[in-house]
């Protein structure tokens, strides 16, 4: 009888004791996933907090753009837009930004919307201005990109690239056949290798109409790139020239010393822009979100938001 007993009593520790131990691993799962959901919501919370942040700075900076265009005729890099701001306090954090014009790079849709052969010309010369690459190169990188945003599939010659191109990778994709949205689909382009894209980064947009070059705001490389013979160290003169005194006009900047001879043809110019980048940096405790923000401002000063985005543009 004792015995048995003693059984019974071994066998209720045993119940006891597995219960015990489930009741652990169910609390402690369930700890985790609370803690996990606790995490999930902070990181959706800050980063609906560090979107109403990059909104703010979009909204500050536009005005900026607002007020500049009552004041001023030209837009030069010697203005209040142009000055980053480096440092803002914020509740628990900071936040940078700047206003970079995007005018002062070329476009690639202008490949489409402007002269193809001028504009192609012109986009070669920038690549071997910036890059570390042969004519042939460029040329094939030139006329790739023009083929990515036409709408046809008739491969430009004879270094162009179309479908049939794309297809024979690994993996295969196909052309935009559209204009471009953001200056990273040129990285998929014929030819453009990771240096060659991060090399011509600084200096190319992809706007939605038609656009000219800022020459008060172009740097270097892009106004070295104007034209077939320009003289070398052109483009650094000319940045040198303007920062002493802006141009007014384009005819001003034609007559500057460095362009003497020099006639860019196909190639629009202009001393006014109407397409601007804000580019943010919010930071939070150990977080950091970058906000991208691109402007259109009309000719009556009038500012609206062409698209925006965080981490990239």
């Amino acid at each position: 009888m004792n015995g048995a007993r003693q059984r019974q009593y071994g066998v209720a520790l045993l119940t006891a004791m597995l219960i015990m131990a489930l009741t652990a691993i169910i609390t402690t799962r369930m700890i985790a996933d609370m803690n996990l959901a606790l995490q999930r919501s902070g990181n959706i919370w800050n980063a609906q907090q560090d979107w109403w942040y990059g909104i703010g700075i979009e909204n500050w900076l536009g005005a900026k753009l607002r007020e500049d265009a009552l004041h001023t005729e030209i837009d030069s890099l010697n203005e209040q837009w142009a000055q980053p701001v480096d440092y803002l306090p914020i509740d628990g954090g900071s936040i940078s930004g700047r206003i970079i014009d995007l005018q002062g790079r070329f476009n690639l849709n202008d490949l489409v919307l402007g002269d193809a052969e001028a504009t192609m010309a012109y986009f070669k010369r920038l690549i071997v201005t910036v890059t570390d690459t042969d004519p042939v190169t460029a040329q094939t990188i030139a006329q790739s990109t023009r083929d990515w945003i036409d709408s046809d599939i008739q491969a430009t010659r004879p270094y162009g690239a179309e479908d049939n191109y794309y297809l024979g990778l690994d993996p295969a994709y196909r052309t935009g056949n559209t204009l471009m949205t953001s200056p990273s689909e040129l990285s998929a382009v014929r030819g453009v290798t990771p240096a060659i894209y991060r090399a011509l980064l600084p200096y190319i947009a992809t706007l939605p109409t038609q656009t000219a070059i800022n020459v008060n705001t172009a740097p270097a490389p892009v106004l070295q790139a104007l034209t077939e013979n320009m003289p070398q160290n052109a483009g650094a003169d000319l940045v040198d020239e303007r920062a002493k005194r802006p141009w007014k006009t384009v005819d001003e900047f034609d007559q500057a010393g460095p362009m003497a001879g020099q006639q860019p043809e196909g190639i629009n110019l202009d001393i006014r822009t109407h397409y601007f980048l804000v580019a943010g940096r919010i930071t939070v405790g150990n977080s950091q979100t970058r906000f991208y923000s691109v402007l259109n401002r009309a000719d009556n000063g009038a500012v609206h938001v062409v698209r925006h985005a965080t981490d990239a543009y």
